[in-house]
C-alpha cells in the first residue's frame, strides 16, 4: 500500500497512550514511497516539546524529532508545515533544526501557532501546579495552549523576526488548494488517543484531543482530503511515570483500560525499563487492552496498523493472543486493515503480520 497518494491528507496517529513508535512507522512508511514526487509533499504536525518521535535506520542511524515530522527530516526535498495546532518551543526548534541538518527554508510555521515562554515552563515546574498532580511532563505546553485559549500568550506572528532568524517562515499554507494541485500532505500526530482531552482519562491527560479529525482542523484540511490513516500501538502500552518525592507519589499519571494490567518491567527478562524520551522518567506498563484497540479502531478507522514492540513477546501463546485481539475488533467493526508488526527500533525489523510468525520465540 502506498501511504501517501498526490491530492491526499495521510494520518499517523497513536491508539494508546503516546510511545508507540510513531517516528519509526513514519519513517518506514516514507521508505515505502519509492514512486512519489516528495517536491510536491508536505510534512505537517501539531506536535510540541513534550513528545518525542524516535527513528532508528537500516544503518544504525538513531534520531529524534520533537517538532520536526520524520518523514519530513528523511526526505529533504519535502516542505514542513508547523501548523496551527503546533505549540513550539523556540530553543527546542532552534535545536532540532541544527541537529537534523534541517533546510530552515523549508520550513514554514503557521503565524497562530503558540509560543512556549519561560514564564510557562517555571509555571508548570511548580509543585502545587495542576500539571505537577497529574505527571505532566512539565514542558510549558499546556500553559501555553491555555494562555492562547484566553487570548493572553504567544504566537509565532509576535515572534517573526526571532524565528527568521532562524531561516523559518511564519506563514499561513493553504493545504487543501496544494492538494488540488497534485501534492501529497503526511500528517504526524503526536501523543495518544487516551491522552486525549475530551475523550480520554480526565484529567490525567494531555491539553488537546488527539484525533484524525483534530489533527485534520489543525492544519485546516478539509475531511474530503483524508486519505490513508495509520495507528501505531505497542504489545504493551504505557503511561509516563508517575512524578515522585521521597518515595511518594506527588503526581500521579492516570488509570488505564479496565481489562489491562499494570505490570511491573521485571517480567521483561533482558529488556532495560524504558524512560520517555522528554522527561528520563521510567515508564509505567501494562497489558494489551482489547478494549483500548476498539477505541482505536472505531474513531480512527485505520488503513494500517502498525504494532510495535513485537520483541517484548515472550511466545507464541501471547503473541497469538494479541492478534487474536486485533483481528477479533476488526471483524467487529467490519475494518480489516493492513497489520505491520516491529520486531525492534529499527526499520529492519518491521514486518507483515503474517511473516512474523517466524520471529516470535517459540
Amino acid at each position: 500500500m502506498s501511504f501517501l497518494k498526490p491530492g491526499f491528507a495521510s494520518v499517523i496517529i497513536d491508539g494508546q497512550f503516546g510511545s508507540t513508535g510513531k517516528g519509526l512507522a513514519a519513517a518506514y512508511q516514507c521508505l515505502r514511497q519509492t514512486r512519489l514526487d516528495w517536491n510536491k509533499v508536505v510534512c505537517t504536525t501539531n506536535a510540541a516539546p513534550n513528545a518525542g518521535h524516535t527513528t532508528v535506520l537500516e544503518d544504525g542511524t538513531k534520531f529524534v524529532t520533537f517538532h520536526m515530522p520524520t518523514m519530513g527530516v528523511l526526505r529533504k526535498e519535502a516542505l514542513i508545515y508547523l501548523n496551527a495546532g503546533a505549540i513550539i518551543d523556540i530553543s527546542v526548534l532552534k535545536d532540532e533544526i541544527e541537529r537534523l541538518n534541517v533546510n530552515p527554508e523549508k520550513v514554514v510555521i503557521h503565524p497562530n501557532a503558540a509560543i512556549i515562554t519561560d514564564e510557562d515552563q517555571e509555571y508548570e515546574r511548580q509543585r502545587s501546579a495542576g500539571v505537577t498532580r497529574i505527571a505532566s511532563t512539565q514542558k510549558g505546553v499546556g500553559r501555553a495552549l491555555a494562555r492562547k485559549i484566553m487570548r493572553e500568550g504567544a504566537v509565532a506572528k509576535q515572534y517573526d523576526e526571532v524565528l527568521s532568524s532562524i531561516g523559518v517562515s511564519v506563514a499561513t499554507m493553504d493545504l487543501n488548494a496544494m492538494m488540488r494541485d497534485g501534492f501529497a500532505v503526511d500528517i504526524e500526530t503526536p501523543q495518544g488517543m487516551s491522552l486525549s482531552l475530551n475523550n480520554g482519562f480526565y484529567p490525567h491527560c494531555t491539553s488537546r484531543e488527539v484525533s484524525v479529525s483534530q489533527s485534520l482542523a489543525d492544519a485546516c484540511i478539509h475531511p474530503n482530503h483524508l486519505g490513508n490513516v495509520l495507528v501505531t500501538l505497542r504489545t504493551f502500552p504505557i503511561r509516563v511515570g508517575n512524578i515522585m518525592e521521597n518515595d511518594k507519589v506527588i503526581g500521579y499519571s492516570g488509570d488505564g483500560y479496565p481489562d489491562q494490567l499494570e505490570i511491573s518491567w521485571e517480567n521483561f527478562k533482558g529488556i532495560e525499563p524504558e524512560r520517555t524520551t522528554v522527561t528520563q522518567r521510567i515508564r509505567r506498563i501494562f497489558t494489551f487492552s482489547k478494549m483500548q484497540y476498539y477505541d482505536a479502531v472505531s474513531r480512527f478507522n485505520p488503513d494500517i496498523i502498525h504494532l510495535g514492540f513485537c520483541d517484548y513477546i515472550k511466545s507464541q501463546d501471547e503473541f497469538d493472543r494479541i492478534l487474536s485481539d486485533i483481528r477479533d475488533v476488526n471483524r467487529r467493526v467490519n475494518n480489516y486493515p493492513e497489520i505491520l508488526c516491529a520486531f525492534g527500533p529499527s526499520v529492519s525489523d518491521v514486518c507483515s503480520s503474517y511473516t512474523a510468525w517466524d520471529r516470535v520465540p517459540k
